[in-house]
């Protein structure tokens, strides 16, 4: 890489945009943006959209937000693969066997890790913000929830509803964030940052029962922002002290 000079071009934009004062549910929310970018091959990247808390934008398949693209670097098409996700944080994929798993914040409650199969020729649902395992901020007993739940239910079911059922979901939420896999076949770890802590656990995709099993949680005592696996190592980064930690497996 030429640090003197880097030439930036725009890989994505779009004309669509969510207004922190004009928009349907006079709500806004910069964080719930999700923003995960990872290399599918030489030519495609992925790239994660939370909904900014404009939550009918995530069911709404015109729209980008809620979602997860597919972009290609040379020609800069895309194509939505996945939709109804409200602030996905963490990507994986699995080359081996040609799926994504993803990790996405829920609301008060119901952080989800998905399988988003790549051969499907149909975008898949996910359900937000019809179904989830949360609740909204303040729970159905709070009065100015009363038109959010008529119009955004949360139902407790995902299949119920024409949805996919999460993989594995929290309650209460742990604060989700990345998500990758390890050397060993079957196994994967998934960072938090409000329950400040790593969990490991095993997958099999081709085992349709009894599939997950958190098989540890691994207390760092830190927000994990982000990670990265590199020669049988974890590295963190952690937030609260603004620094990196380092985890071997030797």
């Amino acid at each position: 890489m030429n640090y003197v000079y880097i030439h930036f071009t725009t890989l994505f934009t779009s004309e669509e945009c969510v207004n922190e004062y004009n928009n349907i549910d006079d709500e806004y929310n910069a964080h719930q943006s999700g923003g995960r970018i990872i290399n599918l091959n030489n030519e495609t990247v992925l790239f994660s959209l939370g909904d900014f808390r404009s939550r009918y934008r995530a069911q709404t398949e015109n729209s980008i937000f809620g979602k997860i693209l597919k972009i290609n670097k040379k020609n800069k098409s895309y194509e939505i693969i996945s939709m109804g996700h409200r602030n996905p944080q963490g990507l994986f994929y699995n080359e081996d066997e040609n799926f994504l798993l993803e990790a996405e914040h829920g609301p008060q409650g119901g952080d989800e890790i998905n399988v988003i199969k790549l051969d499907f020729n149909t975008i898949q649902n996910f359900g937000w913000a019809i179904s989830s395992y949360g609740e909204h901020y303040g729970g159905k007993n709070a009065p100015e929830n009363k038109n959010k739940y008529e119009k955004y239910p949360l139902h407790k079911s995902h299949s119920e509803h024409g949805f996919i059922e999460p993989l594995k979901y929290f309650n209460p939420s742990i604060g989700i964030s990345q998500i990758i896999g390890l050397d060993n076949e079957y196994q994967y770890v998934v960072a938090s940052l409000k329950a400040h802590s790593l969990y490991f656990f095993e997958y099999n995709y081709n085992n349709k029962k009894n599939n997950f099993n958190i098989v540890k949680k691994l207390d760092i005592g830190e927000r994990i922002r982000d990670m990265i696996y590199y020669n049988n190592k974890l590295y963190l980064y952690l937030e609260d002290t603004a620094s990196l930690a380092e985890i071997s497996f030797n």
